[in-house]
């Protein structure tokens, strides 16, 4: 017999203003200049105001082509986002799945990877354009991406592109694609002893499989025009100084312009008699005091939630010790300010703080709670750092397998689970023994 059941619940249902404000409090002051310019454009009502200082990007970093490609290179004059979406034009798609292709094409980083899961993407759509896409829908549109040229386009990492390769230009070459699919960090780091003794191949075929899998592309976006060589400024959000024993906070400005309302546009509203006429300008007017108040109600919540972070956070930003650093979630803070932690999360999300000590991403800051037997109340990053310290000076003959390093980290009263140390390590980015093992 069925039963029925009344549930209730809430939803949220954003206005499209509160989505703008969202994406502008999640947008980097790096990205925020584009943002001011492209409004400028659209909108006359809004002009650039000439007052303020500008401040200079906090450093320059180099970025070049992996030594891997660097035999491979030939430049083109065109530049990938343009050469891919060149090839959509014979494929007589349809209006919505055109979209969420140049989407993803957009969405893929500098070596043409696809790193991003589309669950993520999905939200991000959401946010900046205001749409509700179905995950298949985006699937769709990623098979689409990754049947396009150079091959490996919109993989998800550097194993995939390779695959993807083998299938398309070398098919019949299954020792290749078997061992880049059930063995790629043994490949990566050239277990050849492994593989030979798992595949059964000889020195001599081994050696033919490397120098196959040499002559494919690891970095698909390579040869385009602004892909080698590019020089970025990072620049940070927040600057963050101590003075007279006191802890200041600058939120920065670098390059956006400073922008107010049309004096021209105003008057003009006020003169005109024609209906037509008022109505367009009362609306542009009232964009560019949104806009305006936007980016100022951005500051002000940046300012908001940094200062807690600040309160939280006092003993770091005086010492630069992470031993000083306090366990600090999302909700930490959204509970201090009386905030949602999605705006928590925004507020921190690609964004750099400058110290005295040093520039890392506000993100970086949080972290969970460890109760030691003694009662102290440690952050698991300074679990993490006596973990890459036990690795760092392991015999590299015989390196500390996670049982090992569980043991040798419980004498450091960190009594946590193997399973806890996995998973910690993968986050560090620090291979298995049997992959850290040297010859």
């Amino acid at each position: 017999m069925n039963k029925q059941r009344l549930v209730q619940k809430q939803y949220q249902n954003l206005s499209p203003q509160q989505i703008q404000f969202l994406s502008l409090l999640q947008t980097p002051i790096v990205s925020l200049e584009k943002r001011i310019e492209e409004e400028l454009e659209k909108n006359p009502a809004l002009e650039e105001d000439e007052h303020e200082e500008i401040n200079q990007p906090l450093y320059q970093k180099k970025e070049g082509i992996n030594n891997f490609e660097e035999n491979q290179i030939v430049e083109k004059n065109e530049s990938l986002e343009t050469y891919l979406i060149n090839q959509l034009i014979d494929l007589n798609l349809e209006d919505d799945i055109k979209f969420l292709v140049k989407y993803l094409i957009n969405s893929i980083d500098k070596n043409g990877f696809l790193n991003r899961d589309l669950y993520s993407i999905s939200s991000d759509i959401l946010i900046n354009n205001n749409e509700n896409v179905e995950e298949k829908k985006l699937n769709e549109a990623l098979i689409i991406l990754k049947s396009l040229e150079p091959i490996g386009i919109g993989s998800k990492n550097l194993q995939e592109c390779l695959l993807i390769q083998l299938k398309k230009r070398f098919p019949n070459e299954e020792d290749a694609y078997n061992i880049i699919l059930h063995h790629y960090s043994s490949f990566s780091n050239k277990n050849y002893e492994f593989i030979i003794k798992k595949i059964g191949l000889s020195k001599i075929e081994l050696r033919k499989v490397y120098d196959l899998i040499a002559k494919l592309k690891p970095i698909p976006s390579a040869g385009f025009a602004s892909q080698s060589n590019i020089t970025k400024y990072i620049y940070s959000d927040f600057t963050i100084s101590t003075i007279n024993n006191e802890i200041e906070l600058q939120i920065n400005k670098a390059n956006t312009k400073p922008i107010k309302i049309s004096n021209y546009y105003t008057a003009l509203l006020n003169e005109t008699k024609d209906s037509k006429t008022k109505d367009f300008l009362s609306k542009k007017i009232e964009q560019a005091n949104w806009f305006k108040e936007a980016i100022i109600k951005r500051e002000h919540t940046l300012k908001i939630v940094m200062k807690a972070i600040i309160k939280l956070q006092e003993e770091y930003f005086f010492s630069g010790a992470e031993s000083d650093l306090k366990p600090m979630k999302l909700s930490d803070i959204s509970e201090m300010v009386n905030m949602d932690i999605s705006t928590i999360s925004r507020v921190s999300n690609s964004k750099y703080i400058e110290t005295q000590f040093g520039t890392f991403k506000v993100k970086e800051l949080f972290s969970e709670a460890y109760i030691k037997e003694s009662g102290e109340v440690i952050s698991t990053k300074e679990i993490k750092n006596k973990l890459k310290e036990l690795i760092a000076i392991e015999n590299k003959l015989s390196p500390l397998t996670d049982e090992q390093l569980t043991h040798e980290l419980s004498k450091h009263e960190f009594n946590i689970a193997r399973r806890t140390v996995s998973k910690y390590r993968e986050i560090l980015n620090i291979k298995t023994a049997k992959h850290r093992r040297e010859i």
